[in-house]
């Protein structure tokens, strides 16, 4: 039996030798083809990787074709158009240029076939991002709503990131609003701040504050930003019209939405002296503190987009959800009128109730469409999210060399920095408004540069323009404008008059085809027209001007006390004070005084046969209360620390006339609580004293003595709280989120993972956590839902932090900090901007 398995097995070799044999011979078939192997590829974003595919193939098989797997990058946006490949039977090639959304390290296989089978090979490609990037903007987002009945400045902060350069300026391209300021505070960042006038808020409540980004070291072209400041307060009661109706008719409260290049809210709204703006949309994913009347300042915003018979819709971006993860959003819409065209003092604001629904992630298959609104790259499913100064766009990719269905192939700059080829840039792809060619008075953009006017004369106002014209005429003339000319419709234009030194003295800003207003000189002077375009409007008008005699005002003695600066200051620190004048049309008085001892500070303004005077009181960091009674007198009453502090008397809608006022300090000499104190003070042993502190036990009982920020950042007593309602002034006080605990403490303006100093730089309840420059956010969580939209709970160095999101825009972490993976506080895998170094 053995011998004969033995004789078997022989003949099954000679048999294969003799197969074998006949092959290497040449005899009956060829040799198999095969791609011969692949180093791992290195490429940056916007290059053009070129992979030569090599094949042995001694026999000249005939190949039938060349593909390629590459599961992590083919479900990428923009992918498909990015890639290619090609071959004979001589070999291949795979050409791939990347955008910014397909940075990171990926397998791929590369696949020969032929008729009698295939061969493979596969290797890493590690996509880099730039070396050539342009700025974009981290922060500020498409604009913010400021509520001056909480806190009368308008403060953001604005970061940008470049990955190719050290030297970025950050600049206005336009003049901005009187009184505010741009500092570029130097490594990519500034900030903004303005404390509008009354005749600024009465101008009006939309401003556009448009910013832009520069490497000119690099040759790139500025990166603009257009951020939308939207003003809100409380209509007069003494106005006419009705207040504008506006409701929600998707979604429906409770309902759930799937991603659609965003999650779709629609509103119908109408007013019976009609809109001027489109309303607005406030989304947040934090439930609001309270239902009934929620802070929509800490709300994000977007503005509708009109639809037909007052209908409106707007977007809720992808909030970076994953296919099928969920996510609840608090909503709510708002619409203000415009029933005063001579400014904005009685101008009605309705806001809808909040409602909620749960928005749910979809597939990389429902990314928006060219021209669609976006914010990453990723939101697109051309893997284009081009940046543009009134909002970033989708745009269609040609990066692979591809034609344009319209428009030319040019050079862009995505949300994420990177240079890439697209079909046309934001204006030229998604906007059909033609080039504007600007008048032969240029250049008048500003007082010095004013033309003068004599009888009429004709302009154009071009997009973020303003036409200045002057008139120059004795005391007692009325110099009256009119502009004319031009449909509103196609380009709504406003007039206001403007003195030296810059204030608005008169304004029309209506709807109509024509604006009038008109001014009386109390003495000589030049006055001057300023025409602009509502809310960047491009139109050509007429402008003529009229001069007759009218009754000059006579001013008071005080005079020059028209500023904070220049405001004339009473003596004595305590009792009454008294004070007097007399209010001219456009002119304003500022009235200083001293308070040496915290405590209570009254102030009394009488009006008795004068016209409609308002006061409000200023400390050096803006307002702090202010009294706006319809005619008749006007009180003051506020706890007030040891400080200078400004009284400011105004007249409503160019009213004038004598006033009598007083100011009564009453010193705090026992408390029973921290309420009954000022700020930055209190109630220790039943007196107010400081809240600087080293240690908790400095601090009263229910307070804590929380890390303010890095470094040696003055650290200050908090009060125990819930939520912003339990601060003594919840205009300028939050319940902040310290690593020690809950407590009350000043709020300042920077986003979710912004630098800063002290906890009072950092907006709404966020604190300063103590990493490298500082990182705006809420602390001691142990929850994803106590964390902000953008934002979820992991631990960083022990500590449970609300950290900002990055899984779906990288280069949202500045400058020292890294996208790292963290888990979050349910064990779910995230990204997240931590500290360099730093592990989770």
């Amino acid at each position: 039996m053995l011998e004969r398995q033995i004789r078997l097995a022989l003949a099954v070799f000679a048999v294969g030798s003799v197969l074998s044999g006949l092959a290497l011979s040449g005899c009956g078939s060829k040799a198999d083809p095969a791609l011969d192997p692949i180093s791992p590829q290195t490429v940056s974003v916007s290059e053009t990787l070129r992979v030569p595919l090599t094949v042995t193939n001694p026999d000249g098989v005939a190949i039938t074709g060349f593909r390629f797997e590459a599961p992590d990058l083919e479900d990428l946006p923009g992918f498909s158009r990015s890639a290619g490949i090609s071959g004979t039977t001589g070999g291949g090639e795979f050409r791939f240029t990347p955008l910014a959304s397909h940075v990171g390290t990926f397998d791929i296989t590369f696949i020969m076939t032929w008729s009698g089978g295939e061969d493979r090979q596969s290797t890493v490609i590690e996509v880099e991002p730039a070396a050539n990037t342009a700025p974009v903007f981290l922060r500020p987002g498409a604009g913010g709503t400021y509520d001056l009945t909480r806190n009368p400045c308008v403060d953001f902060d604005i970061e940008v990131r470049d990955d190719d350069s050290t030297n970025v300026q950050i600049n206005s391209r336009v003049d901005l609003p009187q009184g505010a300021t741009l500092y570029d505070g130097g490594n990519k960042t500034g900030n903004f701040h303005w404390c509008p006038t009354p005749d600024q808020v009465s101008s009006s409540l939309r401003y556009t504050i448009a910013i832009e980004a520069a490497d000119e070291d690099d040759g790139h072209a500025p990166t603009e930003k257009d951020y939308i400041v939207v003003l809100r307060g409380t209509a007069r009661p003494d106005c006419p019209g009705d207040a504008p109706t506006i409701s929600v008719t998707a979604p429906s409260d409770g309902s759930s939405v799937t991603y659609n290049g965003g999650f779709a809210v629609t509103v119908n709204a109408s007013d019976d002296m009609g809109l001027r703006d489109a309303p607005l949309l406030y989304y947040t994913t934090t439930e609001p503190e309270d239902i009934s009347n929620p802070d929509v300042t800490s709300f994000s915003q977007i503005a509708f987009a009109p639809g037909s018979s007052g209908t409106f819709s707007a977007r809720v971006p992808s909030l970076g959800l994953e296919e099928g993860d969920e996510a609840q959003v608090w909503i709510v819409a708002s619409a203000i009128d415009n029933d005063d065209t001579t400014g904005t003092s009685c101008d009605h604001q309705t806001d809808t109730a909040v409602l909620s629904f749960t928005a749910v992630g979809a597939s990389a298959a429902s990314n928006g469409a060219a021209c669609d609104a976006c914010g990453a790259s990723t939101e697109c499913s051309s893997g284009i999210c081009a940046s543009a100064a009134g909002g970033a766009q989708c745009l269609d990719s040609c990066a692979g060399g591809e034609s344009c269905a319209s428009g030319s192939c040019v050079s862009v700059t995505s949300v994420d920095g990177a240079v890439t080829m697209a079909c046309g840039d934001v204006a030229a792809a998604c906007t059909t408004t033609s080039e504007c060619t600007n008048d032969s008075h240029e250049p008048n953009n500003d007082i010095t540069q004013a033309t003068e006017l004599s009888g009429s004369s004709s302009g154009q106002i071009c997009p973020l323009d303003a036409d200045y014209y002057s008139v120059s005429a004795t005391a007692g003339t009325r110099v009256s404008f009119t502009v004319d000319g031009f449909t509103s419709e196609d380009g709504d234009l406003d007039l206001e008059i403007v003195n030296a030194g810059g204030t608005i003295v008169a304004l029309s800003a209506g709807t109509d085809d024509s604006e009038t207003a008109g001014y009386c000189l109390n003495t000589g002077a030049t006055i001057y027209a300023r025409v602009v375009g509502y809310r960047l409007a491009a139109n050509s008008y007429s402008i003529s001007t009229t001069s007759a005699a009218c009754a000059a005002c006579s001013d008071d003695s005080g005079e020059n006390d028209d500023t904070f600066a220049t405001a004339r200051n009473l003596t004595g620190t305590d009792g009454d004070r008294l004070f007097d004048g007399t209010i001219c049309p456009a002119d304003d008085d500022f009235i200083g005084f001293d308070v040496t001892t915290a405590g209570a500070v009254r102030i009394e303004l009488a009006t008795e046969g004068a016209g409609d005077l308002d006061i409000e009181l200023l400390g050096t960091t803006g307002r702090i209360a202010i009294s706006e009674e319809a005619g008749g007198d006007e009180l003051i009453v506020q706890t007030l620390a040891a400080g200078h502090y400004v009284v400011h008397v105004y007249g409503f809608d160019d009213a004038s006339g004598d006033y009598v006022g007083s100011i009564n300090t009453t010193a705090t000499t026992t408390c029973a609580s921290t309420d009954d104190c000022p700020l930055d003070t209190v109630c220790n042993a039943s007196r107010c004293v400081s809240d600087v502190c080293t240690s908790t036990s400095m601090c009263p009982s229910g307070h804590i003595c929380p890390v303010a920020g890095p470094g040696s950042a003055v650290r200050h007593c908090a009060p125990d709280c819930d939520t912003n309602n339990d601060c003594r002034e919840p205009s300028t006080q939050a319940c902040k989120r310290f690593a020690e605990g809950h407590g009350g403490g000043r709020r300042g303006s920077a986003p979710n993972g912004a630098a800063c100093a002290s906890f009072s730089d950092c907006g709404g309840q966020r604190s300063c956590m103590p990493y490298p420059s500082g990182y705006c956010a809420r602390a001691g969580c142990t929850t994803n839902s106590e964390c902000e939209a953008g934002t979820y709970c992991g631990t960083v160095s022990g500590v449970g932090v609300c950290v900002l999101d990055c899984t779906s825009t990288p280069s949202v972490c500045r400058s020292g900090y890294t996208c790292s993976t963290l888990s979050d506080a349910a064990g779910a895998s995230r990204h997240a901007c931590v500290p360099a170094m730093s592990g989770g």
